[in-house]
């Protein structure tokens, strides 16, 4: 279903929680949403719910659950997630657990990931492509040194 999220908007999340979702995210995602934690970053990650399932079936089919630290990792994936309905102003409300999280007190950065969106602190976000050892010639180094063509 939800194939086509791009693009990078500034939001604020207010003092409930509640997070604007871009428009164009909302048509994609549908009306049942998820918000889990990053695996790897300090973000938090949108799906829609059947993304969301799709995801959470992929890694159980692929682990061992008779390894605890494997069971673990499929528990993590799950038991930090948030169903979320939009409300009629296109709002989810981030819990005070997920904000923490991710370090969001007010500003935050929603950008598309093709099938998922993140939301990321806005100063965390902009420092990553602030650093000095961040720019285009070593992103076109990388991309080539994988063996990427577009």
């Amino acid at each position: 279903m939800s194939t086509g999220l791009f693009g990078e908007y500034n939001h604020n999340i207010d003092a409930k929680g509640r997070l604007s979702v871009p428009a164009k995210f909302r048509d994609e995602l549908g009306s049942k949403v998820v918000v889990a934690c990053g695996l790897s970053d300090d973000c938090l990650r949108l799906f829609s719910f059947e993304e969301f399932d799709r995801n959470a079936e992929l890694l159980k089919s692929q682990l061992d659950m008779s390894d605890p630290e494997e069971r673990n990792i499929y528990r993590y994936y799950t038991a930090k997630a948030d169903k979320c309905e939009f409300d009629a102003q296109g709002r989810i409300i981030v819990s005070p657990k997920m904000r923490k999280f991710a370090g969001i007190n007010k500003e935050v950065v929603v950008i598309g990931q093709g099938n998922m969106a993140e939301i990321w602190d806005k100063e965390k976000y902009e420092a990553i492509f602030n650093e000095e050892d961040f720019n285009s010639e070593k992103m076109a180094a990388k991309i080539k040194e994988k063996k990427v063509n577009f």
